[in-house]
């Protein structure tokens, strides 16, 4: 017998779904005997539970996906706000004249520092504004969020420690084998 909501199998004679909450419709009620017999006995000793002994039997539990990518979503924008703070700062020291300097750069350095400074600003803001663009994604269930999470995820294991740790998460979360079923269950919900 199959539940009629979501479509998981329930026991004969469960009248709930344990995967969604629903009354299972059409579930037979127990048979009872022809013969009375005594009422039956309540047994105290403590091996006789209830079938059911979970606090949430009856209610649908979320996924694995959806309990972790809302913290993730909120780690990935957290980060990648701190790592634009660096970007931001090497971009405008690239452009700076270096008054704070006692002796001035020589003119052949200032034409290699002002470039390799401000392209290496450029790449860590990039990468900071595409994180922001990732968590933000997770956190509305974009389809396309999942991939760009795991693409930076890959990226961020090297910046040690946040960064490799924020991209075991990432990976943790989002990459096993169920977890693309999931991810597209809640970006069709939503």
């Amino acid at each position: 017998m199959y539940c009629a909501h979501c479509g998981a199998q329930v026991m004969p004679g469960q009248l709930f779904c344990n995967k969604c909450g629903q009354a299972i419709s059409g579930a037979p009620a127990p048979a009872s005997t022809a013969t009375p017999g005594p009422p039956p006995q309540s047994s105290t000793s403590p091996t006789s539970l209830p079938a059911q002994t979970s606090p949430s039997a009856g209610f649908a539990r979320p996924s694995r996906v959806a309990r972790h990518v809302s913290v993730l979503g909120a780690l990935w924008i957290a980060l990648s706000v701190l790592r634009l703070i660096p970007g931001l700062a090497l971009m405008a020291f690239g452009h700076m004249r270096f008054p704070f300097m006692l002796m001035p750069i020589p003119a052949q350095m200032r034409l290699f520092l002002v470039p390799f400074l401000g392209m290496i600003g450029l790449a860590i803001s990039g990468f900071a504004i595409a994180g922001v663009i990732a968590g933000w994604g997770l956190l509305a269930h974009c389809p396309w969020a999942r991939m760009l999470a795991i693409v930076l995820g890959c990226i961020s294991l090297i910046h040690f420690p946040l960064g490799t740790a924020l991209g075991i998460y990432t990976l943790l979360v989002l990459i096993p084998e169920n977890a693309e079923t999931e991810y597209r269950r809640l970006a069709s919900v939503s």
